[in-house]
């Protein structure tokens, strides 16, 4: 008969572990003088962290039926014990938290890691009293009675490692052939308060920052994970559903004058952490804080990915002010409200005139003028008050990702939003998001194949990357629809909206409605004029009706500040037989410098107007913006070369 089999495991939490198979609870790797109805008690909370485990259900795992004891005073010296071990505090706890008249709670981010499975003969072994220097020294002890099966143990004990270190081996060579993506979560507060609550993003995003300039891996925006603030207890799962590589994950917590901060970063192929940092910090000296994070990252981090380090005259210059970078980092928790997003404003108008050389400043500022432009009322003074912030952020940072390339081609400066995509794409042709911003210029260009392909450059270095889902528009407006998938699949939300427009122009009504409906449903408030709109036409609403929603669609302000909107409100009037405001929106989006062309001509909504004279004359104009372009881009790409060391 096989022996019996115990699967381990090692709960992490905070600077603590407990290891349960040797009833062990150590912080920062020195045991923890603690006693085993505590430490059971402790083990009993891990297992289900951020459950109420009841009181009862401690008595019966602690003290079974037919066992006398003062129960309630014995669990309340047992959870005073434990505290003490966690240096933890009732009044404001850290791990366990009272939830009165119910039972107890473990509050705080835990990790579990699985050990290798141990035979339970090994075990009994341990238990009836090694010394730690022999089980330090041995691993285990062989029962005599075991004598019949212990070969073939001993076989897979030594050779498990093996096989795991031939399997990291190989792992670790694919990855290191392959382009790592690094996703970093939100960080946990451990305890240190809420008055330190905004570091929980505003350590991720320094991360963020440092990791943007490694030529050797990929990291997402902190803006596309800041929504994960309660951080799973399993981060490979969460790499899996980001489809990242890594994922970067930590917490931080006050020990009496210091603030400490724990970092971990995990592999989601292999499921397990592969490095680990505690970073130490007086609460008052951020810059200080800020410093060694960088210096962590470069000489920890990056190593253990097989990554480079960033060159030197690529490291943007650091924080110089420590009320400047508190204002920034506070800054950075604020919602993109209007109200909110004002205070946000003026907290980081007052840092970049304390010290107006820190990068990061300049881009989260560049962001709430964008926000306050186009949801604030802040109008075309907030705008040209975004696209200064922005350029000053690449003269500080060139290295940074040009966000205001999005932003130049939605307002028509397809000319400068060429020149600053292709001079980034030459500068870093490693980035995937280089490769997105230059497939956002080539879409509107029209240049619809070259943008493709800049789509299929950008989701070769990040596979998953969901703000890549916009690049189904160029495949679709080819009638590429089995490509165009690729990018629909990013992300369901926004697939809605895609496969919506594939219904449009394959004619397919009731899709039409269903993908509308779905859109509606995941948020996109522009669906509802598009949803009514279809309703309408759909059900040959008198037209009156019609006429009101074609009015609607017509004065969205969203739609006047992006041309690419404009060209699909021309898509969705036409589905709806309302060619003369179709050729309008058509018109205003080319003269927003969306070419439209050759688009247009293989639109297949367009073919009850294809040969009307405005038709026409608005294909010429299509074509003369196109080559306006080609001309402009050509000049661009000849100064590039000329510069060229």
């Amino acid at each position: 008969m096989e022996p019996a089999v115990v699967a381990t495991k090692i709960y992490r939490f905070g600077v603590f572990e407990a290891d349960v198979v040797r009833g062990t609870l150590t912080r920062k790797g020195a045991r923890v003088k603690i006693q085993d109805q505590p430490l059971r008690v402790l083990l009993m909370l891990l297992e289900r962290p951020g459950e109420v485990i009841p009181r009862e259900e401690l008595r019966q795992r602690l003290w079974p039926d037919g066992t006398f004891v003062d129960f309630d005073g014995s669990l309340n010296v047992s959870l005073k014990k434990l505290r003490i071990a966690l240096d933890d505090d009732a009044d404001n706890p850290r791990f366990v938290e009272t939830v009165p008249r119910k039972g107890y709670r473990f509050i705080a981010p835990v990790s579990v890691s699985p050990v290798s499975p141990i035979a339970e003969e090994v075990k009994r072994a341990t238990d009836a009293g090694l010394s730690e220097a022999t089980r330090s020294r041995v691993g285990f002890v062989i029962p005599k009675a075991a004598k019949h099966w212990w070969i073939l143990t001993l076989v897979a004990f030594l050779a498990a490692p093996v096989a795991w270190w031939y399997a990291r081996r190989s792992s670790r060579s694919d990855l290191a052939s392959a382009h790592k993506v690094i996703a970093v979560l939100p960080f946990s507060n451990e305890g240190a308060g809420p008055d330190f609550d905004y570091l929980r993003y505003a350590i991720a995003d320094d991360l963020v920052t440092d990791l943007t300039h490694a030529h050797s891996v990929s990291v997402r925006p902190f803006a596309s994970t800041s929504g994960y603030v309660s951080q799973s207890s399993d981060p490979a799962a969460l790499g899996k559903e980001l489809r990242v590589t890594h994922v970067l994950a930590g917490g931080f917590l006050l020990d009496r004058q210091d603030l400490r901060v724990h970092l971990e970063l995990v592999d989601v192929a292999l499921n397990q952490p592969i490095w680990r940092e505690e970073v130490v910090a007086s609460p008052q000296q951020l810059i200080a804080l800020h410093d060694e994070l960088a210096v962590s990252t470069v000489k920890g981090l990056l190593p253990a990915i097989n990554g480079s380090a960033t060159s030197a005259d690529e490291i943007p210059s650091p924080p110089k002010n420590e009320e400047a970078l508190d204002l920034f980092l506070h800054s950075i928790t604020a919602a993109l409200d209007p109200e909110p997003n004002r205070m946000a404003i003026k907290q980081l108008e007052k840092s970049v005139s304390l010290d107006s050389g820190y990068a990061p400043t300049w881009e989260q500022l560049g962001l709430r003028y964008y926000n306050d432009f186009h949801y604030g009322g802040g109008g075309d003074t907030a705008l040209a008050k975004a696209l200064a912030a922005y350029k000053r952020l690449s003269e500080l940072d060139p290295n940074w990702p040009p966000v205001s390339t999005a932003i130049r081609v939605e307002e028509g400066d397809l000319d400068g939003a060429y020149a600053q995509a292709a001079q980034f794409l030459r500068r870093r042709p490693d980035s995937s998001l280089a490769h997105f911003g230059m497939s956002y210029v080539l879409r509107y260009a029209g240049l619809l194949d070259d943008a493709g392909k800049e789509c299929d450059a950008a989701l070769t270095v990040d596979p998953g990357f969901n703000v890549f889902r916009s690049c189904a528009v160029p495949f679709i407006s080819e009638g590429e629809y089995v490509r165009a998938q690729r990018y629909i699949d990013l992300d369901a939300g926004f697939g809605a909206i895609m496969r919506m427009r594939i219904a449009l122009r394959t004619r397919n009504s009731a899709a039409v409605l269903a993908e509308s409906t779905a859109v509606t449903q995941s948020g996109f408030r522009r669906a509802e004029d598009q949803l009514a709109l279809f309703q309408m036409c759909l059900n040959h609403a008198p037209e009156a009706e019609l006429a009101k929603a074609v009015t609607k669609m017509e004065g969205d302000a969203v739609s006047s500040h992006d041309p690419e909107l404009l060209y699909q409100n021309a898509e969705d009037l036409a589905f709806c037989g309302q060619w003369d405001a179709a050729l309008r929106q058509l018109a205003r989006a080319i003269k927003g410098k969306h070419c439209s062309y050759p688009a247009m001509d293989k639109d297949p909504l367009f073919d009850p107007i294809r040969q009307q004279p405005q038709f026409l004359e608005l294909r010429q104009a299509g074509i003369q913006c196109q080559q306006s372009f080609l001309y402009h881009r050509d000049q661009i790409q000849a100064t590039l070369q000329a510069s060229r060391p």
